[in-house]
């Protein structure tokens, strides 16, 4: 009795530490789940114009799901592509970001926290502290889109493991970066480039140069890529 009066209430404190050990490190895991798929999400929306039309996300997955045998509506499709024609400068956005590169402008993405809070909140296996909404920073580029998520879970620590000697908080900090670029789009600029020099060549008189600038060009890339 002597002996169990002393070797039980150390055994119990430390399986208890050890669960609550277990569920931060599963609590982080869920976590991360969650950056991953909101920096998936923002990235994606914001390399496809109209993308948001999908409503990928929605419902905590991290991809489509419009169920077995089924698709988007037409309806849903054609919104998709409308978001291109709406405006000239949804056609031509990089304009605006090559002009917005050095300034340290970076995208509103208030949008996105207000979307994943919930979700985020749901994701804690741990009633303690508190979870913040996703924090999302969207910073655009020359060649693409910077997309980084942070999630923070801070919490106190349970008595036993305060006994044990864990005392203060903890903080789970969880980060996903992802990065944004419209491969189509980037071939559809290059040639739009290629067609705007080829035309100023021609004004200035200098188009064979030029031509013979892409002949050579042509045979560097066909030795690289064969």
């Amino acid at each position: 009795m002597v002996e169990a009066s002393i070797y039980m209430p150390l055994v119990l404190c430390t399986v208890m530490a050890l669960l609550y050990l277990a569920l931060f490190n599963m609590q982080e895991y869920m976590m991360l789940y969650q950056v991953h798929r909101v920096a998936a999400v923002a990235s994606r929306e914001d390399a496809y114009l109209g993308y948001e039309e999908f409503r990928m996300g929605q419902d905590n997955e991290i991809d489509f799901d419009w169920g077995e045998k089924s698709g988007p509506s037409v309806d849903t499709i054609a919104s998709y592509y409308g978001a291109y024609t709406s405006h000239a400068t949804s056609m031509y956005r990089e304009l605006g970001t090559a002009l917005s590169i050095g300034t340290g402008s970076t995208v509103d993405s208030s949008g996105y926290t207000s979307r994943f809070a919930d979700a985020a909140r749901k994701s804690t296996l741990i009633a303690l502290g508190t979870v913040s909404a996703p924090e999302v920073e969207i910073d655009p580029g020359f060649w693409g889109t910077d997309v980084t998520v942070t999630i923070t879970h801070s919490l106190s620590m349970p008595g036993v493991l305060a006994y044990l000697g864990y005392d203060g908080s903890r903080t789970i900090r969880t980060a996903a970066y992802s990065y944004s670029v419209n491969p189509s789009e980037f071939v559809r600029n290059v040639d739009l480039a290629s067609d705007l020099v080829s035309y100023i060549m021609e004004k200035c008189g200098l188009s064979q140069s030029y031509e013979q600038f892409l002949k050579e060009t042509d045979k560097v890339l066909s030795k690289i890529l064969n």
